[in-house]
């Protein structure tokens, strides 16, 4: 009779009243036939007052009494996840899990807590859920969950998600380098603005001195103590594969700005935004052959390792497109007279063998007979169309005037992007007219995103942008935009962004990274016209 009274209060929407008379009949007869109906109304009129744990409080409760349906069992469970799926603050849902400690609804709860924790970036709440989850079941699937949840929460707790750290030589004899390049990252991160808010909120900057000890050093104390999301750096070849090794040991994303081949096959956390020499070679030859149709080459190359380096890359190049190498002769690199090493490619420094000889004579024209009579030097025999010289602007400025002094004349002069020197042109500008190299980027380019970089980088450091520059600019502009755009919270989010951002239009050119983290984009050529350097066309 009492329990049709409570009945009767909730279909009457008198829920405070039914609650008031079921809780005095439960202290009554606490062992009542109909319990667990009774523990369900009272679940029902909390509810109806919006009070979900109290709800979900009474519903527990009556999910351990017999009732008298098993439709009634299963519409109390769709109650109770409905109730967990509902609550969205983190109170009510540790009320919850006080409540639901022991049953099979409390992994839910709290994987619900501690993703909610995390989203708030409370980490040491978060690590206590996500224990607590791992704690209160054996099912597998939500241990699993746990864990996985642990090991995310540990990767958020280690990185300051608005930090970057930069490794670059400032002092010692590369600083001028290290320095350009953040020129180029500090520009990128809006250097000059009244008000910065984007993603990236601190520069870390360590420096190398151009010393791999250091820059070891410098890797170990930006993960460890300042705890940086990423890292821009080395620019050092020396440096590069310890500080990869390194990195990848450490799981943070570094973005190493050299040459040197293969530093990106020490893990996925390590990126290079930076043309290698191979790509460069294939660049400059996929115009000569392809476009230019150029089949005869002739190499003149410094003998160190950069040199034999590119040399043997070009060769293999050749090879592998049809092209033919005509004569092969190396200089050391602290040569400045070149004569000997112009006339072996000419032919000229060696007696010439019979059979050549013998071809020459009968191919003599009746000037040829009277110049017997006077006779002169040997004529060169220039029998390639263009010159490659894998050396600085310096050494080609010293070599180029001295190829015409010899009579090596109408053949195009192929370098590397080390020519891409404003210098070249004031030393041997008339020598190197139609030369053609590789480049990474272009100042004077008329794109819009090119030109802004280039006018605000004279306005803020009063000359005018190079590829390191340009480099360090594409960066952190790179990185800005992933981490704006994406939900990164610890170094795998951002290694994984990283990997999948395939459209990013910078001033080097378009940048995405392949599988293994090497950079996707193809070099510039550019060629000499008069006092200037400009893209081929």
């Amino acid at each position: 009779m009492e329990y049709k009274i409570v009945w009767t209060l909730h279909r009457l929407g008198d829920y405070q009243r039914a609650i008031d008379k079921g809780m005095g009949l439960l202290e009554r007869y606490p062992r009542h036939s109909s319990k667990g109906d009774l523990l369900l109304l009272l679940g029902d009129s909390y509810s109806a007052l919006g009070d979900r744990p109290q709800a979900f409080y009474w519903w527990l409760k009556a999910k351990g009494e017999p009732l008298d349906d098993l439709q009634r069992q299963a519409a109390l469970d769709e109650k109770l996840g409905k109730v967990i799926k509902a609550s969205r603050s983190e109170g009510e849902l540790e009320e919850l899990a006080g409540y639901a400690e022991g049953s099979d609804l409390a992994p839910e709860i709290y994987y619900r807590l501690a993703s909610s924790y995390l989203e708030r970036d409370e980490l040491g709440r978060a690590r206590k859920a996500a224990m607590s989850l791992v704690k209160s079941t054996a099912d597998q699937f939500w241990v699993l969950l746990g864990r996985q949840m642990l090991e995310r929460i540990k990767g958020e707790m280690s990185v300051k998600r608005g930090v970057i750290g930069c490794l670059l030589p400032l002092t010692g004899p590369f600083a001028i380098y290290g320095e350009e390049v953040l020129d180029g990252i500090q520009l990128g991160m809006g250097i000059g603005s009244e008000a910065w808010e984007g993603p990236i909120k601190e520069l870390v900057i360590k420096d190398t001195k151009g010393k791999p000890e250091e820059t070891l050093a410098g890797v170990e104390e930006l993960v460890k103590e300042e705890k940086v999301m990423a890292i821009i750096g080395p620019l050092s070849s020396r440096s590069a594969v310890a500080a990869a090794k390194r990195a990848q040991a450490l799981g943070v994303p570094m973005i190493v700005l050299t040459q040197k081949e293969g530093v990106v096959e020490e893990g996925d956390m390590v990126f290079r935004n930076f043309l290698t020499p191979s790509k460069e070679v294939k660049g400059l030859l996929d115009i000569a052959i392809g476009e230019m149709g150029i089949k005869r080459f002739a190499i003149l190359y410094p003998d160190n390792n950069y040199g034999r380096y590119l040399t043997d890359r070009f060769l293999a190049g050749l090879d592998a497109m049809g092209g033919r190498v005509t004569a092969v002769e190396s200089y050391d690199p602290g040569d400045t007279d070149f004569a000997d090493q112009i006339k072996k490619i000419m032919g000229l420094y060696y007696p010439r063998p019979e059979s050549l000889v013998k071809r020459l004579e009968e191919e003599r024209t009746p000037e040829a007979e009277e110049s017997e009579l006077y006779p002169e030097e040997p004529e060169p025999i220039v029998d390639f169309d263009a010159v490659f010289i894998p050396d600085n602007f310096q050494r080609v400025a010293m070599i180029a005037p001295q190829l015409v002094y010899h009579d090596v004349l109408d053949v195009i002069l192929m370098g590397t992007s080390l020519w891409q020197s404003p210098q070249l042109l004031e030393l041997a500008g008339d020598y190197v007219q139609g030369a053609i190299f590789p480049s990474g980027f272009v100042g004077d380019s008329p794109e819009p995103g090119t030109r802004a970089f280039a006018e605000g980088y004279r306005v803020n450091f009063d000359s005018d942008p190079g590829l390191l520059a340009a480099t360090g600019y594409d960066t952190i502009r790179l990185l800005l935009k992933v981490m704006s755009e994406e939900d990164i919270r610890t170094r795998k989010d951002l290694q994984e962004a990283l990997l999948k951002r395939a459209d990013f239009e910078g001033v080097t050119g378009q940048i995405s990274f392949d599988p293994q983290g090497e950079v996707l984009k193809k070099p510039l050529l550019l060629t000499i016209s008069g006092n200037r350097m400009i893209p081929y066309h």
